[in-house]
């Protein structure tokens, strides 16, 4: 077979390949479809298998075995092509026949997008500062407290009159036109008195209510609401049972003894303190490796084919979809929130899409130019990591061995070693940085802004238990 490589110019990523399969591998191929389909073919006057080839190619018509055969030879051929040609192809390619036939060779050229080549430049020794946030005795407060909110619990009070911030034990009736309906009625039930939650109607008229004491009103339901309720008014009828308020504890030796394995608060502190400067660590290194890999890119020269630069889009729309999705949105809703079009976000992406595949081929050149390579335990231990959770263990083992996963893998862990490269052979000064240095610059919207605690009172906090009091359960959910 015959291979020839062209390069389109104005398209360095994009070649064409010029393949020529000869005559005796066609013919071998037609007579290996021939004898497959004959076995198959019942044509009267010839027993399952016995028909001559060109009484097949009467039945089945002229050219039937050689497009047959081309259909079975073309991907082939082009598989070759392309490991002969050393090539990585990134998309579906665009393939012409030219010629095939009796006793013709089988020509034909396949045009496709190509990994572009990746001219590196200054990687090594690039000078980067790590710019630690410091952790201060009020970012401590803020967790403390955080655990406070947490544990804080839901105690009955001796009041008269139930006020605003009150939590309402009840019980209720509901109906539309005189019947019940579905989520209108509740025994026990806690609510937030003046709570701007599912229907802030409802709690407000609780306000004024002494425990033991009924009420019948009126609430309307938004427009916002469950499909079979919107704009309908409803009838309550209510019985305050008792009135409870929020108690948050003291932040003491106690507390300190509830919230885990300590003994007073100062270690309780000392153990918030800790997290906090290891989440301070964790996200300046973060910030470093980002700026380190940014360098690199900046440093390298690379042309993006159009169609890599796509494809990443679509896997940051599917990545932001799904982000919504958990937050119990849909693309649809977000984008008439903001108003914009699928359109405009995707143009507001495209840096970023462009900017990642960059960072991909990078990381793939200097791991290439470095002879950094998996090996196949640590591809093995990954694939082992990513599928623990496969009870079924001939599953797992199909899964582990898969050629594509195992590419995919090693592909991954090549990349991570070039990054861990980047850092070992980066010059790196450590930068304590002022809290309200930190502040300053977020707010003016600085690239450089050091890595902070800014999320990590909720990371060091949640890694408490949490003992929250019982949430509200509003009458009749619209959703």
């Amino acid at each position: 077979m015959n291979t020839r490589v062209e390069r389109l110019p104005g398209h360095p990523a994009r070649v064409v390949l010029e393949v020529e399969v000869e005559p005796e591998r066609v013919e071998r191929t037609v007579d290996a479809v021939y004898r497959r389909l004959v076995r198959r073919l019942r044509i009267p006057g010839f027993r399952p298998g016995k028909a001559p080839r060109p009484i097949v190619e009467m039945h089945l018509g002229k050219n039937a075995l050689y497009l047959e055969a081309v259909d079975e030879l073309l991907p082939q051929a082009y598989r070759e092509a392309v490991r002969a040609a050393n090539i990585e192809p990134v998309a579906q390619a665009k393939i012409d026949i030219i010629e095939f036939g009796a006793g013709k060779p089988l020509k034909f050229k396949a045009e496709v997008d190509v990994k572009p080549e990746v001219q590196l430049g200054d990687y090594r020794g690039l000078a980067v500062e790590k710019r630690v946030r410091k952790v201060t005795e009020k970012d401590v407060d803020e967790v403390i407290n955080a655990l406070r909110e947490q544990f804080a619990e839901l105690v009955t009070v001796d009041k008269e009159k139930v006020e605003p911030g009150d939590y309402a034990v009840v019980d209720f009736e509901g109906y539309i036109d005189g019947q019940p309906f579905r989520g209108g009625a509740g025994k026990g039930e806690i609510v937030r008195v003046g709570d701007e939650g599912v229907l802030p109607a409802f709690s407000q008229q609780l306000v004024g209510m002494a425990p033991g004491e009924e009420r019948e009103f009126d609430v309307t339901f938004p427009e916002g609401a469950r499909e079979d309720l919107a704009g309908k008014t409803a009838r309550f009828r209510v019985r305050l049972l008792e009135i409870k308020q929020r108690r948050v504890p003291e932040a003491d030796d106690e507390f300190a003894k509830d919230v885990g394995e300590f003994e007073t608060i100062a270690e309780l502190r000392a153990d918030c303190r800790k997290r906090l400067e290891e989440a301070a660590e964790r996200a300046a290194d973060a910030e470093m490796r980002d700026k380190l890999l940014e360098m690199a890119v900046n440093n390298a020269r690379v042309e993006l084919p159009e169609v890599m630069v796509e494809q990443e889009l679509a896997r940051m729309k599917d990545e932001f979809e799904y982000s919504l999705w958990a937050r119990g949105l849909t693309l649809e809703r977000y984008l008439q929130a903001s108003e914009q079009t699928e359109e405009q976000l995707l143009e507001r992406l495209r840096p970023s899409a462009v900017q990642r595949v960059k960072a991909e081929l990078v990381l793939e050149a200097i791991a290439k130019a470095e002879g950094l390579e998996p090996t196949e335990e640590e591809i093995d231990r990954r694939l082992q990591e990513l599928y623990a959770s496969v009870k079924d263990s001939k599953e797992r083992e199909r899964l582990m061995a898969d050629e594509d996963n195992r590419a995919s893998v090693r592909d991954s862990l090549r990349r991570a070693k070039a990054m861990d490269f980047l850092v070992e052979h980066a010059q790196v000064s450590v930068v304590e940085v002022d809290p309200a240095e930190a502040a300053s610059q977020a707010a003016q919207g600085e690239t450089g802004t050091p890595a902070g605690t800014g999320d990590s009172t909720a990371e060091v906090a949640g890694a408490a238990e949490s003992k929250e009091p019982a949430g509200q359960e509003s009458p009749a959910r619209t959703e």
